[in-house]
């Protein structure tokens, strides 16, 4: 085992598991397994075996990860076009920047 490393035993469906990971990681890796065993108990109803059960895991995990992915995007874009309409408007109530024909009408007082 690499100094750096340290094992954590996990169980998934009643089975142990010992993973290697970063000593910083071994609280996160004792959630994912937790969630992991939550979503195959789930997913394993009738003669689901535990293959199959694995595959519908991922395959739900996987989409929970593309829905947070997509939203963190638009997250992203919309955060980028609010700083850049707070810069123009900046520039524009200090005078640094006149508005260009057509631009929206601001009345100063």
């Amino acid at each position: 085992m690499s100094p750096n490393k340290v094992s954590v035993k996990v169980y998934i469906m009643n089975k142990e598991y010992l993973i290697q990971c970063g000593p910083d990681e071994k609280q996160k890796l004792i959630q994912a397994a937790s969630k992991v065993d939550d979503h195959m108990r789930q997913a394993k109803t009738g003669s689901i075996n535990n293959e199959k059960a694995a595959v519908l895991t991922a395959l739900n995990l996987a989409n929970e990860l593309l829905d947070v992915t997509d939203t963190t995007t638009v997250l992203s874009s919309v955060t980028s076009t609010i700083v850049d309409m707070n810069t123009r408007i900046d520039r524009v109530l200090d005078g640094t920047q006149k508005e260009q024909p057509g631009g929206p009408v601001i009345a100063r007082l």
